[in-house]
């Protein structure tokens, strides 16, 4: 079993999850594209150019950090990786959340994209962790 295989399986004890058609896969990652600020030299989110954003320690900030700002939990997120032949799955943060660490050992940069509350977590593989508000 791939560890893609795991993290589906452990979400799917949490909640739902859909994996996304390789065309839907393509659409999410144009649209994360289009409405984050990307550096592309390094691959990852230009977190300077986003004026809410906040280093994240514990993976459970995350969700206490969206409450403060009054984000509907329960609204779908995307998660993508760095390989960029996975699918696309959707999910909830709160089923990601308590399996974390099924979906970021996936690859070693992980993306959490909630284009509804315009939201993005990057989970680095240098160790490094942030919530932005784009």
């Amino acid at each position: 079993m791939t560890l893609f295989e795991e993290c589906i399986m452990a979400l799917k004890r949490e909640g739902e999850v859909m994996v996304l058609s390789e065309e839907e896969s393509r659409e999410v990652k144009r649209e994360f594209k289009e409405n984050v600020p990307l550096d592309r030299f390094v691959g990852r989110v230009d977190f300077s150019q986003v004026s809410r954003k906040k280093e994240i320690v514990m993976d459970e900030d995350i969700l206490e950090e969206l409450y403060k700002n009054n984000v509907n939990v329960n609204e779908p997120v995307y998660v993508f990786w760095f390989n960029a032949r996975l699918p696309v799955i959707q999910t909830s943060i709160k089923n990601v959340i308590q399996v974390v660490e099924d979906v970021i050992s996936v690859d070693f940069d992980t993306w959490i994209y909630c284009p509804k509350e315009r939201y993005v977590v990057e989970y680095y593989h240098e160790g490094e962790t942030f919530l932005g508000f784009y």
